[in-house]
């Protein structure tokens, strides 16, 4: 995983549009941008949470083992965000998120994501609002 360059700035992500430019600065600082290659698993089911990640350009596909097999849950891209529902839950992962395309993300650890969450209330609500809605679509599924 290298560093990323020429992604989408960090205010130009839905997420953080709500941002003031001191909260944009502040959370830039929290945050690490990545290059993930295709193919590469950035989140796998069951294991511990220890990042949240936000999408800047390409495309992942989220999958969960179930009776059936792994099943496809969502395809995500530029401006998703991922690894909330554990970092928020104290849980271990639920999905597995591989990257269908080279991917440049930005990262951030428990402590970090904490500090994002205090510091942007807009990010905040937009997190916990999005976390509520992908764990009642998990409980219709199972």
């Amino acid at each position: 995983m290298l560093a990323t360059t020429g992604a989408p700035q960090i205010g130009d992500l839905d997420l953080f549009a709500d941002c003031t430019r001191a909260q944009l600065l502040r959370i830039g600082a929290l945050t690490t941008g990545l290059h993930i290659p295709q193919d590469h698993d950035l989140i796998r089911e069951g294991s511990l949470a220890r990042e949240f990640i936000v999408i800047r350009s390409g495309t992942a596909r989220v999958t969960r083992e179930t009776d059936h097999g792994v099943t496809q849950v969502a395809d995500v891209g530029p401006g998703d965000f991922l690894g909330e529902m554990a970092l928020l839950n104290g849980t271990r992962r639920t999905a597995t998120v591989t990257a269908t395309t080279d991917l440049d993300v930005l990262v951030s650890s428990v402590a970090e994501f904490r500090s994002i969450l205090e510091i942007a209330p807009s990010v905040a609500r937009k997190v916990r609002r999005a976390s509520l809605a992908r764990t009642s679509s998990m409980a219709l599924a199972a």
